[in-house]
């Protein structure tokens, strides 16, 4: 359960602020100052949320900032009862608001661990859910348990080049750096030699990132925890973090076992702001796009329940526009190409409310499209529902692209609407039991 300092909310939710109660001023003022770092760091196509007079307005993107000593976690949302999110603690809110939010909570949760960004097996799962209190802890956690087991094992040691003055020669002597430098020092030698031990860039992003965890964590586990760690930790030299840090990282038989830990380093370094001001209102923000983080689901519980004979695919694509003026083309992408021989059903995820179960044209239009282009009789579009209309009803239209078969030329395409019911437990719908549906239509 979350604690007194944990505020959720949900997608398109408004929060406003209100110096007696967990949300204050202090921490919309740390979140604009986060915002405008963003968009000085070349990320303004991002909206992690809109600023408001007295508030902030969620976007798509869920997961959990921490402004100061306040977690805000942003759930999912399939309705719209809601749109201004109460200004208190979860263990403030009434039983039914509570469970409610609770189980959207979970849904994240296995969300993020099917898509493989919350990596842990069932036995971990289950402790860190009763143990950890936010999303954001949960992630503290998996990370303190990596880097202790890490730890454990031994740290890696690289090869590393060293310049500088020294007592004794060792190395290479750089006689002109040397001269310049010690020309009145003559017991010292400018020399470049090189070293193997544990200073490299892997152990340098673990060991700040525990001192980052040591700085924002009020757990007092995981605060016990990380300063153990610190204590058994060689202390290294500061190192830049930048995106292109990470990217540049490789992982061979070595280093294979720090990838766990460098993932979370790398979502909690690179989404760090410390309150410049001089206050304490630091903010991380771990946040998913949930268009994204539905489609990355879909995909992968569907690839799991696939039978034999039956390809899932993602990533295709195909030319729609030529362009001849600039030479390039325009391409569509549809979300997951399920294909039986030849045969092929398209599915795009969407994770929106439609009204009275009825798409809009755009995502009719966008269907209709593919089918043309990857020769598909049928195509689904894949809503977020409830247990109501989880079976589904379906939209069945002719369309006007034809084929012959068997002589015979015949209206065969069609688009049909289907919900998957995010809140039952067997996420029904994304199963065998639909595949056995979707291959009995190809």
């Amino acid at each position: 359960m979350a604690n007194k300092n944990t505020i959720r909310v949900a997608e398109f939710e408004k929060l406003y602020y209100d110096d007696t109660k967990p949300f204050k001023q202090k921490h919309w003022e740390a979140l604009c100052r986060y915002q405008e770092q963003q968009y000085k760091k070349g990320d303004s196509g991002i909206e992690y949320y809109r600023i408001l007079n007295k508030g902030i307005q969620f976007t798509n993107y869920v997961g959990v900032i921490q402004a100061g000593n306040l977690t805000i976690e942003v759930l999912p949302k399939t309705d719209r009862e809601k749109t201004t999110a109460a200004n208190l603690s979860f263990d403030r809110l009434d039983s039914s608001d509570a469970a409610h939010r609770q189980n959207w909570h979970n849904v994240l949760l296995q969300m993020l661990k099917e898509c493989r960004l919350l990596q842990v097996n069932h036995v971990d799962y289950a402790s860190l859910n009763l143990k950890s209190n936010s999303i954001l802890e949960i992630y503290l956690e998996l990370f303190l348990s990596h880097t202790e087991k890490i730890l454990h094992e031994g740290l890696v040691k690289k090869y590393r080049k060293e310049e500088g003055n020294k007592l004794a020669m060792k190395g290479q002597l750089l006689f002109a750096r040397n001269i310049s430098q010690n020309l009145v020092h003559r017991e010292r030698f400018y020399v470049r030699h090189t070293e193997y031990n544990r200073t490299n860039i892997y152990n340098q992003l673990l060991y700040k990132t525990l001192c980052l965890i040591s700085a924002i964590s009020s757990n007092y586990l995981l605060s016990d925890k990380v300063n153990r760690l610190l204590l058994d930790f060689p202390e290294m030299p500061d190192c830049k973090v930048t995106a292109g840090a990470f990217d540049k990282l490789i992982f061979d038989r070595k280093t294979e076992r720090y990838k766990e830990a460098l993932l979370i380093s790398k979502m909690l370094l690179l989404n760090y702001r410390p309150d410049i001001t001089g206050g304490n209102e630091n903010v991380i923000a771990i946040l998913f796009d949930m268009n994204e983080l539905w489609e990355e689901f879909v995909f992968r519980r569907l690839a799991k329940a696939a039978p034999v004979g039956v390809t899932v695919s993602r990533q295709n694509k195909r030319k729609f526009w030529y362009n001849e003026t600039h030479d390039f083309y325009k391409w569509v992408r549809p979300d997951i190409v399920v294909s039986k021989g030849d045969r092929k059903i398209i599915l795009d995820t969407k994770w929106k409310i439609i009204d009275n179960n009825r798409p809009g044209d755009d995502d009719l239009k966008q269907m209709f499209v593919y089918n043309l282009l990857w020769d598909a009789e049928q195509s689904i579009l894949l809503y977020p529902g409830s247990h109501e209309i989880c079976n589904g009803s379906y939209l069945h239209f002719d369309l006007s692209h034809t084929r012959r078969k068997d002589e015979k030329e015949e209206l065969f395409n069609h688009c049909s609407l289907f919900f998957l019911d995010v809140l039952d437990n067997e996420w029904r719908l994304v199963g065998t039991e639909s595949f056995k549906f979707f291959l009995n239509q190809m």
